[in-house]
């Protein structure tokens, strides 16, 4: 009996503990977080951070770093070309082992046709009416390079690559719909479009300029950084190293002249001028002590742009922004590229993306970085993406005392509103930091986690959207999140509804279903959460986790859609009651008793009755009438 009645005991206690470890485990995996959170590698826990770049890191980051001397070089040439040899129309250089050609500032826009004149060795018409350049372009202050309905193939190939840079200038690349304006790279050797990234990669820039591109295809562009991207609008914020001017000088190594525009001298140009005088003509120019040239580039400022109705596929980056405002993106579509899709980097202001796609890119669609403020993201697709659908960096940019002495204010006042966000690698949405967020309106598809708020953010209002069968959680509010809205969302399918940890959030008027764990989970210290008047529905193990978290009021909810799953956890508490252990006891006692006999008769068949002898068979049982007072049994 006491061997049987442990055994029962042990069955309880296994199963018991069996069905709390699943519960533990489900909490655990549904509030998991990377353990890196670099932009482009696998995390060391299996976490997606998106499709590992297929270039070479070493050599693309040293050509990086060329480009750079180059574009400081250039800014140079150009600034003291004027104010020494008086230049006055296009002109070309050698910048080390390769020419650019420069196109100041007029009145009249550069087209085709002028660089035709001006680069006729460098710029050739193919058969299919197609053109290839084979020399840098540098558009100056005051400039407009128009490239109307044409095809441009951007010389690339393992020998060099060729660029468009605007420097304060501006770039139209406006086509129709019927014949859009293409510019893409070009490898002579392959004939076809560069793919391989290793050895550089041609690309278009405005720096303190502006571009426009209207009905135009762009791909095929750019390697490793943002400014070399491929299609970059970024900002005259680079420091100028005067130091880099030498190592763009030309060699003893021959390198034949093309024809058109002259040629000016630049080692001349410094022997006249040294490089760390140029940047004092600037300053004295601009103070108005002397008439500023066109190539004046001291303070070409934010730039900006317009991109309407075009197609950029294949890119480094899809689309790079840095220092800039008045961005405008619509009815554009961004695919495929090496890094991000449209990527506002820093100290971008008062922008828009609208009616636009970001997907099959390697990291995030859409990327929104510290001191990006005033951007409106507007009915959107972002799917399929190696990582975050969109991303949003709200943190300061520094947390605390610097070397450049960086203010600590975060940054914000951004929202999503009317997209798609489906199928994307790690989350639908990330916003890490920064306050005054709007996300409403929005559909979430098929993500691993939706969106996930995390770092502090503060004042983040996350109303009237769809969560539709992600696979973790639907929202998941954590770590040091001040004060987020979740309200009047739909959330169908998935493990976790809403996961709060260690943040205050107002969780209130939201519709679950179909969950199948949790529809709220709440972990750790989550004073100032307020859980009232959803609709929790689901199978899951109980609708309301809170046995982990503190500090939080939870009213009144729906829960008469909620049925408890059919899990180990809840058919041992279904089963083993008190009362149902009692008789499971007994039941196992009569057993027990019936099977450990003594009588030798263990395991027979034998009659319960036997002992017990019927009337009948002593006597046949009749009575007759009259005598049956006292009368004997015959």
């Amino acid at each position: 009996m006491r061997a049987w009645t442990a055994v029962a005991i042990a069955v309880v206690a296994a199963l018991t503990g069996a069905g709390v470890a699943v519960t533990a485990a489900t909490l655990a995996n549904s509030t998991a977080e990377p353990e890196a959170y670099g932009l482009n590698e696998i995390a060391r826990n299996g976490n997606v951070q998106g499709i590992l770049y297929p270039g070479d890191p070493a050599t693309e980051a040293a050509l990086v770093q060329q480009e750079d001397e180059r574009i400081v070089y250039t800014r140079r040439v150009a600034s003291a070309a004027y104010w020494t040899l008086s230049v006055d129309g296009p002109y070309r250089f050698r910048t080390g082992d390769s020419w650019t050609i420069v196109l100041p500032g007029r009145e009249l826009p550069y087209t085709v046709d002028d660089l035709r004149s001006l680069a006729p060795d460098t710029l050739v018409q193919n058969p299919d009416g197609s053109y290839l350049l084979r020399e840098n372009v540098a558009v100056m202050q005051g400039a407009t390079l128009s490239l109307n309905s044409v095809e441009v193939r951007l010389e690339s190939t393992a020998a060099g690559f060729t660029s468009i840079v605007a420097f304060g200038g501006h770039l139209d690349l406006a086509g129709t719909r019927k014949a859009p304006t293409t510019v893409t790279s070009w490898d002579s050797v392959t004939d076809s479009p560069d793919e391989d990234t290793a050895d550089g990669r041609a690309y278009l820039r405005a720096i303190g300029g502006s571009i426009r591109l209207s009905h135009a295809d762009i791909s095929s562009l750019g390697f490793w950084g943002g400014s070399t991207g491929g299609l970059a609008i970024t900002g005259n914020d680079e420091a100028d190293d005067t130091t880099l001017a030498s190592s763009m000088e030309p060699t003893d190594d021959p390198l034949p002249v093309p024809a058109g525009a002259p040629v000016v001298d630049a080692t001349a140009v410094f022997e006249t001028t040294p490089p760390e005088d140029v940047e004092g003509m600037q300053t004295a120019a601009s103070a108005g002590t002397s008439a500023a040239p066109r190539e004046d580039l001291a303070d070409l400022g934010l730039s900006t742009a317009t991109i309407l109705d075009s197609e950029i596929t294949g890119n480094a980056f899809g689309i790079f922004v840095s220092s800039a405002e008045n961005v405008t993106i619509e009815r554009t579509v961004v695919t495929d590229s090496l890094v991000d899709g449209i990527t506002l980097h820093r100290s971008v202001s008062s922008s828009r993306i609208a009616d636009s796609q970001s997907s099959r890119n390697a990291v995030d669609g859409i990327s929104l970085g510290r001191s990006t403020v005033g951007i409106r993201v507007d009915t959107v697709t972002v799917a399929e993406n190696g990582r975050n659908g969109v991303s949003m960096d709200g943190q300061s940019l520094a947390d605390g005392p610097s070397a450049s002495g960086t203010a600590v204010e975060s940054f914000g006042d951004n929202s999503v509103v009317g997209s798609t966000i489906d199928a994307n690698g790690r989350y639908g949405m990330e916003i890490t930091g920064g306050g005054d967020i709007d996300v409403s309106d929005n559909r979430f598809t098929a993500n691993p986690d939706g969106l996930v708020v995390d770092r502090g953010a503060d004042a983040v209002s996350i109303t009237g959207n769809q969560f539709l069968e992600q696979t973790a959680a639907a929202v998941a509010i954590r770590d040091d999140v001040t004060d987020a809205t979740v309200q009047d969302n739909t959330i169908r399918g998935g493990d976790t509804g809403i996961h709060v940890r260690n943040a205050a959030a107002d969780v209130s008027a939201n519709t679950l279903s179909d969950v199948t764990n949790h529809a709220v989970t709440l972990l750790g210290d989550v004073e100032g959460t307020a859980v009232a008047g959803n609709e929790l529905g689901g199978t899951g193990q109980t609708a309301l986790w809170s046995d982990s978290g503190f500090g939080a009021v939870i009213g009144e909810n729906d829960l008469d859609s909620w049925r408890p799953a059919i899990t180990p956890a809840s058919v041992v508490g279904f089963v083993f009651q008190p009362l149902t252990v009692v008789w499971l006891l007994l039941a196992l006692l009569l057993v027990g008793t019936a099977l450990t006999r003594k009588d030798g008769q263990y395991g027979k068949i034998r009659d319960p009755y036997a002992e017990r002898v019927p009337l009948t068979s002593l006597t046949r049982g009749v009575v007759s009438m009259d005598g049956s007072q006292g009368a004997s049994v015959r």
